[in-house]
């Protein structure tokens, strides 16, 4: 089935998969396989209804990684058995009051589609030097949102050899959200299993661990390989372009079509915290360890004298 696409799902949520299981059965016309991991074997997951599901693959893996390193293992079992995968993942956000709105938006985003094919598909089959296509106004700028997974981050970076600075990091870009369509030869690299020791065991951390490290990542290694990252926004333009488009050609296109579009769940970093990033760092640790009445009264507080007005 190596000209079938692939849907990596990590489910944490069996409720939440069981929405997103309809949406994918609803979104291709097409032979497709499927790949899910989960933390509990017995755990029971409801069906993708489709005459075009190809397989169902499903891995039982630790609750250790959230989505990543279960993607990571996904990728190792698959081998080169497909070119283009979709990674999802049951996003829940339980921190946030908007947290459905936001994973219907980022699914709905890479499985929308006129025929047989999501459109992001469609372009990653038509243009090879596309690696990575994240959802609508999901391909963020670094800038400032390294701070908390810098040591972290540079450790993946150093076992992947990726040689780059965090400096250098810091200019580009990365798939906010962690879902996105990609390249198999793209992320080959996320495969190694050299960097599991990496990710530390659940704690329900917010930041700073190995998974928001390669969240950090996936664009730029793509990008490394010789590829091309995009968010959807910069479909229609890129379905202008010649099938054999030099790379950098398709780039242009994407940030260009980036620049334009404003995402209505990620907010830019207020203007405080780019200036004093230690700041967000003692934040976030004060979030981590304090007692909840504790962190209210300092979020209203952060909230008061940090937001941009």
């Amino acid at each position: 089935m190596s000209g079938a696409p692939v849907v990596f799902v990590h489910v944490h949520h069996p409720d939440v998969w069981a929405e997103m299981a309809r949406e994918i059965g609803a979104a291709f016309a097409r032979p497709f396989g499927l790949v899910l991991t989960c933390r509990d074997a017995d755990m029971p997951l409801a069906t993708v209804h489709s005459p075009h599901l190809a397989f169902t693959r499903r891995l039982t893996v630790e609750n250790r990684g959230r989505d990543v390193l279960p993607f990571m293992k996904a990728l190792r079992e698959t081998g080169d058995g497909f070119e283009i995968g979709l990674k999802l993942h049951t996003k829940r956000s339980v921190h946030r009051a908007d947290g459905d709105d936001w994973r219907r938006f980022l699914t709905r985003s890479l499985l929308s589609g006129e025929g047989e094919t999501p459109d992001a598909l469609a372009a990653m089959e038509r243009l090879p030097a596309l690696g990575l296509v994240a959802p609508e106004a999901h391909l963020l700028p670094l800038r400032s949102r390294i701070v908390l997974n810098g040591r972290i981050t540079r450790r993946m970076i150093e076992a992947m050899g990726l040689g780059l600075s965090l400096t250098e990091l810091e200019a580009r870009r990365f798939a906010a959200g962690s879902m996105f369509w990609f390249r198999r030869q793209a992320l080959a690299p996320f495969a190694d299993p050299a960097l599991e020791p990496l990710f530390a065991p659940e704690r329900g951390q917010l930041d700073g661990t190995a998974a928001h490290a390669a969240e950090r990542l996936f664009a730029v290694v793509a990008e490394r390989r010789g590829f091309v990252a995009a968010g959807t926004e910069a479909l229609p333009a890129l379905q202008g372009a010649q099938p054999d488009a030099p790379a950098d050609r398709l780039q242009a296109l994407a940030e260009e079509a980036a620049a334009g579009s404003r995402n209505p769940f990620v907010l830019p970093l207020a203007r405080f915290w780019q200036t004093y990033p230690l700041a967000l760092v003692a934040a976030h640790y004060l979030y981590v360890y304090s007692p909840k009445p504790v962190w209210r009264t300092a979020r209203a507080l952060f909230k008061r004298f940090t937001v941009d007005r």
